[in-house]
């Protein structure tokens, strides 16, 4: 296999797939099975069989991605917190995600230490516990922080699904989480110091947020902050439906383009200031992961640092890397640190419009010769990201925001800008905080004119027109999805099978003529 990681990648997801829906009776057979792979393996090395033995060792992934979801997905602590649902407990335990608000209830996940029941006379002493805990707290009062040692009380319970089509108890699951609990009160034991570039990355992000606050009106400074740091908590609901209705709520998702944006701006600063070519790559490497852990080490923007990460270790190595190749490693690293991410919406989302744009570009651009150039190569973006992302959209979310082809080609340079001036506008507030706010005040009216673009492709006073861009799908089953892919990549290659099996036929053709008149009975005509 000439690109043996991609046959990886694919394998290890097959696997971790696999993995997820077998019985777990049978996860001790796959030793045994791993086992026998690798006897064979030391068996075809020993006869030379080279392309055998690489194909068994692709294969083998398959194998190592089923063990290693077991692996990551159950518990495996001999005192694991699951085994106390349903009784009253003090927890003792480490804040592991910030605390967020939503509405009013203040989330987060906490890392269990030790734990005693409540209730009883007498005294229970305390106990190592282990296992991560979902945590409402219904007290708005916040002194505590990320790593922080904290106390709670309350009744553990199993997550219930509360919303129809949404099965909270496997998104939990997938952060390992397997139970919660509701809270009145969080008592603060000890502040801690977490991770030095995570705790970084919240100061600064705290230091963001207060300068955005400052220079635009509220709307405006939540959207800003939607786009920069895909912080939507304070983004208004209807303003989050106008872009889900028109297939750009992508944008209010920190991603490639955010990336992309940034490492052009670190490249063209260093580019002034005369760094040499391959040191400004250099440099821009621990400048893109610190971003990425800005913005919290979310799927789409750690996919899109990861592939920037690879581009820029080719060039300074001097390796050509091919799209597909930087794709799949990329994808390869994201699940062998987090192997559940791969059953998470942003994950899919993320990496099949990326997967869609890189298999599709060549075939749809090749379709779209007659077009010049500047509007080719955007048209076919647009339409290669929306056929491979649309089927997904409407399977999680039960619409289809076909307008989205069009309403991406027009918002994606808008974007730029916004985000260029958000930029300029943070760096400005380091000398001055007046020159901040004209900056600020420059992208107002481009944040204004993006909020009426997207308010306007929603056509609120045409409710034909509104189910004509984005139209309800009631929900349908799993396996549509997969015809539909499976149609997908095959489709681009049917003028080539056609061509490939009409040559076969004039080859047949030829040789049975030529057989035909060599027999005798040709010349009986």
């Amino acid at each position: 296999m000439n690109k043996p990681i991609v046959g990886v990648t694919l394998f290890f997801i097959i696997g971790l797939i696999t993995g997820r829906y077998l019985p777990f009776s049978i996860i001790s057979l796959l030793y045994l099975i791993l086992l026998c792979f690798l006897g064979l393996g030391i068996l075809l090395y020993l006869k030379n069989r080279k392309k055998s033995l690489n194909f068994l060792l692709i294969s083998l992934w398959g194998i190592i991605g089923a063990l290693y979801f077991n692996y990551s997905y159950f518990p495996r602590s001999l005192t694991p917190i699951l085994n106390l649902v349903s009784e009253e407990v003090e927890i003792e335990g480490r804040v592991a995600t910030r605390p967020e608000l939503k509405g009013k209830v203040v989330n987060f996940i906490l890392e269990a230490k030790k734990m005693k029941k409540v209730g009883y006379q007498n005294k229970e002493e305390e106990k190592k516990v282990e296992g991560r805990i979902w945590i409402s707290s219904f007290s708005l009062f916040r002194n505590y922080d990320y790593a922080d040692l904290v106390r709670v009380r309350g009744r553990l319970k199993r997550p219930q699904n509360l919303r129809e089509n949404f099965d909270w108890q496997k998104y939990l699951s997938y952060r390992r989480v397997w139970v919660e609990m509701r809270v009145n009160e969080v008592e603060l034991i000890r502040k801690e110091k977490g991770f030095l570039l995570i705790e970084w990355a919240y100061k600064n992000k705290d230091w963001m947020v207060r300068v955005i606050n400052f220079i635009l009106p509220e709307t405006h400074s939540a959207l800003l902050k939607g786009i920069m740091l895909g912080d939507k908590k304070s983004l208004p609901a209807n303003i989050q439906e106008n872009f889900l209705k028109t297939g750009t709520g992508h944008i209010l998702v920190v991603s490639g383009l955010h990336v992309g944006l940034i490492l052009f701006l670190f490249l063209t600063l260093f580019k002034v200031l005369s760094f040499p070519p391959k040191l400004a790559h250099i440099l821009s490497i621990p400048l893109l992961g610190y971003y990425a852990f800005l913005t919290g080490l979310r799927i789409p923007v750690l996919r899109a640092t990861l592939m920037a990460i690879i581009v820029l270790l080719s060039f300074i190595l001097d390796r050509e890397s091919p799209p597909l190749i930087i794709f799949s490693l990329s994808c390869l690293i994201i699940l062998l640190f987090d192997p559940l991410s791969l059953f998470t919406i942003s994950f899919q989302l993320s990496f099949i419009t990326v997967g869609g744009i890189i298999y599709l570009l060549p075939h749809i651009e090749k379709r779209l010769n007659r077009l010049p150039f500047l509007l080719r190569r955007p048209l076919a973006i647009s339409l290669a990201a929306q056929f491979s992302v649309l089927p997904l959209l409407a399977f999680y979310f039960n619409r289809l925001p076909l307008i989205g082809v069009v309403s991406n080609i027009i918002i994606s340079p808008l974007i730029t800008i916004i985000l260029a001036l958000g930029l300029l506008s943070l760096i400005m507030s380091l000398l001055t905080l007046g020159g901040a706010q004209i900056i600020g005040f420059a992208n107002w009216v481009f944040l204004t004119l993006l909020l009426k673009i997207t308010h306007l492709f929603t056509f609120p006073q045409n409710e034909f027109m509104q189910g004509l861009t984005c139209p309800y799908i009631k929900p349908f089953p799993f396996w549509v999805l997969l015809i539909y892919y499976f149609c997908l990549i095959t489709v681009p290659h049917l003028p080539d099978l056609k061509e490939l099996l009409y040559n076969r036929g004039i080859m047949f053709r030829n040789e049975y003529l030529k057989n035909f008149i060599k027999s005798g009975k040709g010349e009986k005509l």
